[in-house]
C-alpha cells in the first residue's frame, strides 16, 4: 500500500519517498506531504510489508533483504512515472537504517538522501530478557510477538500528535521475534555501509530527541565522507519532526535542499 500526494504544479519538480518506522505507516506524513505538495515536490508513502495498510504478517519482516527488495520496487515505480523528475528518498526513524544501506548498494536513479530523525543509534531497547527471547525464538518460534518499547511521549510533546498517536488503529504494538533479529542484522548492514554513502545527505534531527542518541548521530555524521552533506538540528524538537507544533523551519529546509540539488533548470519554489 502507497499513499500518494500530487504537487501543486505539473510535472513536480522534485518527487519525494518517505518511509516510516518501526511503529508507523505512511500517512504520518500527511501534513509535511502536503505541504510539499503546495510547493510543487510530490510525495509518495508506502508502508511497510506487514505495516499500515499493506499486506503480510502484522509487525513481521522474514529477511531484511526483503525490505530492500520491496524498496526497489517502489524506487523503480516512482522514478518510471516521473521519468524527467529527480528523486529523493526520506527515511524516519527506523527506516534510516533500510535507507543508508539502500543508498549505498543502490543508489541509482536516486538523487539523494534525507534522514528525517533518524534512529541509527537508539537509546530506547528491548530489555536484556526480551533480546534473549529474539536470540532464541528467531529460529524456533520467529513469528512470536514482542511489545515495541515506544511509547507516544517518545515521539513528540505536542498534545494533539500524542492523541493521534494513541488513537491509530494502524500503529504497530507488537513485532516479531524475526523482525527484531532482522532489525540487529540490517543495523550491522548499516554500520558497514554508511562508509559507501555518496548520495547528497541531509539529516535533520529534534535536540530534545528521546528515542536517539542525538549525539552520537552527529559524531557518526561528522566521519562520512559524503562530499556533500548537510546536518540541521532543532532546539526543543522531539524525535517525529512531523509532529512539532511548528513545522515551518523543517520543511523550509527541507525545501531549499531538494531546490539546491534538483536537476539543473526545473523551477524553484516560490516564496
Amino acid at each position: 500500500h502507497c499513499l500518494r500526494w500530487p504537487s501543486g504544479r505539473s510535472p513536480p519538480w522534485a518527487v519525494v519517498i518517505f518511509l516510516h518506522g518501526i511503529a508507523s505507516h505512511g500517512g504520518w506524513f500527511g501534513e509535511t506531504a502536503a505541504d510539499l505538495g503546495n510547493r510543487g515536490v510530490a510525495v509518495y508513502g508506502p508502508d511497510r510489508r506487514g505495516s499500515g495498510r499493506s499486506s503480510g504478517p502484522r509487525g513481521h519482516l522474514t529477511r531484511y533483504e526483503r525490505a530492500l527488495d520491496d524498496l526497489e520496487q517502489v524506487v523503480r515505480l516512482v522514478s518510471s512515472e516521473h521519468p524527467a523528475t529527480p528523486v529523493f528518498l526520506a527515511a524516519s526513524s527506523w527506516a534510516a537504517k533500510l535507507a543508508v544501506v539502500y543508498a549505498a548498494r543502490r543508489p541509482a536513479p536516486l538523487s539523494g538522501l534525507l534522514l528525517l530523525g533518524p534512529g541509527l543509534l537508539p537509546t530506547v531497547t528491548l530489555a536484556p530478557g526480551r533480546r534473549a527471547r529474539v536470540v532464541i525464538g528467531h529460529l524456533a518460534t520467529p513469528t512470536a510477538r514482542l511489545p515495541i518499547p515506544l511509547t507516544p511521549e517518545l515521539y513528540t510533546a505536542n498534545p494533539p500528535y500524542l492523541d493521534f498517536i494513541r488513537s491509530d488503529p494502524l500503529r504497530l504494538l507488537e513485532a516479531t521475534t524475526q523482525f527484531f533479529w532482522e532489525t540487529a542484522r540490517l543495523d550491522r548492514r548499516r554500520r558497514r555501509d554508511s562508509a559507501r554513502l555518496d548520495l547528497p545527505l541531509l539529516v535533520l534531527q529534534g535536540e530534545d530527541d528521546k528515542m536517539m542518541d542525538v549525539a552520537g548521530t552527529r559524531r557518526w555524521f561528522a566521519r562520512l565522507g559524503v562530499a556533500d552533506k548537510a546536518y540541521q538540528a532543532y532546539a526543543g524538537a522531539g524525535h517525529t519532526l512531523d509532529f512539532e507544533p511548528d513545522r515551518t523551519r523543517y520543511v523550509a529546509d527541507m525545501l531549499d535542499w531538494l531546490a539546491a540539488r534538483a536537476a539543473p533548470g526545473s523551477p524553484r519554489p516560490a516564496g
